[in-house]
């Protein structure tokens, strides 16, 4: 099956890939509490290694890097750092509990992050330049539920196997998507997946 294969490869390489996850960690942001997880972030201009213009660290501590000179729009792409973007507070702020450490790519062509949650399971933030349609038929063929979730604010896929919710798509455009996966059935419970899910879908619903 080589839309299996297309699953783990990225659509596009970067040469700065690896010097912008060495920033994933040192882009300044609050510390988030148990007691207090929402707005634990203060709106300002962030320096970011390795570019020319500070990123912007939003309330709910997303930062979004420089904007790329070259785009004919004025929407704000997410770019492939995706643990220096959706920062630890960031998921934190979403989930609504502590994150333990965040892990980066162990390849400079992958654009991912994984936030654990404990020191066993995580979620998975993995971004791809691939088409969605293939995603969603590749799932069709193995049986698995592929549907769209309408409280998800944004164009999204949603697969369930058997009982279980084991991976949300948001659809950015029809070759570009972050899909988050949990790394076991135990990482997270259904419910509490899809809020995760609609939170996430707020944030970036206007992004491309």
């Amino acid at each position: 099956m080589l839309i299996v294969g297309a699953i783990f490869l990225s659509g596009c390489a970067n040469n700065n890939q690896a010097e912008k996850n060495n920033n994933a960690e040192s882009v300044a942001s609050a510390p988030a509490t148990e007691d207090n997880l929402d707005g634990a972030c203060e709106k300002e201009n962030v320096s970011i290694e390795g570019y020319g213009e500070p990123g912007k660290r939003l309330k709910n501590c997303f930062v979004e890097y420089p904007g790329e000179p070259s785009r004919q729009d004025k929407s704000y792409y997410i770019v492939e750092d995706i643990c220096g973007q959706f920062t630890k507070e960031f998921v934190e702020n979403a989930l609504g509990q502590k994150v333990v450490k965040i892990e980066l790519p162990k390849y400079a062509s992958l654009y991912n992050c994984s936030y654990y949650l404990n020191d066993k399971e995580y979620l998975l933030f993995n971004l791809e330049y691939l088409k969605i349609e293939n995603q969603k038929l590749f799932y069709q063929q193995t049986g698995d539920k592929v549907e769209k979730n309408p409280k998800i604010p944004m164009d999204n896929v949603v697969i369930t196997q058997g009982d279980l919710v084991s991976e949300i798509y948001f659809v950015l455009s029809p070759e570009k998507f972050i899909s988050i996966k949990p790394s076991s059935k135990n990482t997270i419970e259904n419910g509490k997946f899809i809020d995760f899910a609609i939170k996430i879908g707020e944030a970036i619903k206007n992004y491309k």
